[in-house]
């Protein structure tokens, strides 16, 4: 199974020690959504992607290969923490497409007034920046208003 992470699962150090056997397959892109740092939780807004269905609305990731057991961890932690699975069609810089499940906020998770802390937003700006994410789309992450708890 595929994984498209876009938030703090991107760094594979991070992923690796919460799922060992994940295999980093490639960055890619999802059209029609965008992310969001509107996912409620008690320290602050966490990141998620939102369908949009607008073709100009394009969010970076990187592809994970899983296998079943683990997808069922993912699966659970996501979801527990306020998150479901949507099964899209990402695309890698080499045009290959890949299906995978990337995570967005459930409905009655999404507060638009939430804002990331700094402690939650910085390590998803190094991640972006070391699996060489556009320097845009990174400067775009990095433009994110973020509060100090």
């Amino acid at each position: 199974m595929r994984f498209f992470a876009v938030g703090t699962n991107m760094d594979e150090g991070r992923m690796r020690s919460w799922i060992p056997s994940a295999r980093r397959l490639t960055i890619a892109t999802l059209s029609g959504f965008r992310l969001r740092w509107h996912k409620r939780s008690p320290d602050g807004g966490k990141l998620a992607a939102l369908r949009t269905d607008h073709a100009d609305d394009v969010i970076w990731g990187v592809v994970y290969e899983v296998d079943g057991l683990s997808w069922q961890q993912i699966d659970e932690g996501q979801c527990s923490h306020g998150y479901r699975s949507e099964h899209v069609t990402v695309v890698g810089p080499d045009g290959d497409e890949h299906d995978a499940s990337v995570y967005v906020a459930r409905a009655e998770m999404i507060d638009d007034s939430m804002m990331p802390t700094r402690s939650y937003r910085d390590p998803i700006l190094n991640a972006a920046r070391a699996n060489g994410l556009p320097a845009e789309y990174v400067d775009e992450l990095a433009r994110t208003a973020a509060v100090d708890l």
